[in-house]
């Protein structure tokens, strides 16, 4: 992750009491989405990507608090498509 996109993605978060990183830019079905200098991106997947790791392949990014815009890594799980519906 360079700096540039941490200060954006730092810039359109805002922290709620309840822990959520609630992401208040550009949405989507209530997900937040970025460009991330090649194409857009949904921002739960780049906040898991950037400060836990890699998101192993067919697995999904589940929100533990149910906040489709929280882009809290510590409210995001990667788990199965069935345990994320």
């Amino acid at each position: 992750m360079d700096q540039s996109s941490l200060a954006r993605f730092l810039a359109k978060t805002t922290f709620d009491e309840s822990g959520c990183w609630i992401w208040t830019a550009t949405k989507i079905r209530g997900y937040g989405q970025m460009w991330d200098g090649e194409r857009a991106r949904i921002v739960h997947r780049l906040a898991y990507e950037w400060f836990v790791g890699e998101i192993p392949k067919g697995l999904q990014i589940d929100h533990l608090c149910r906040q489709r815009s929280c882009v809290n890594p510590d409210h995001l799980e990667a788990v199965s498509a069935k345990e994320n519906t």
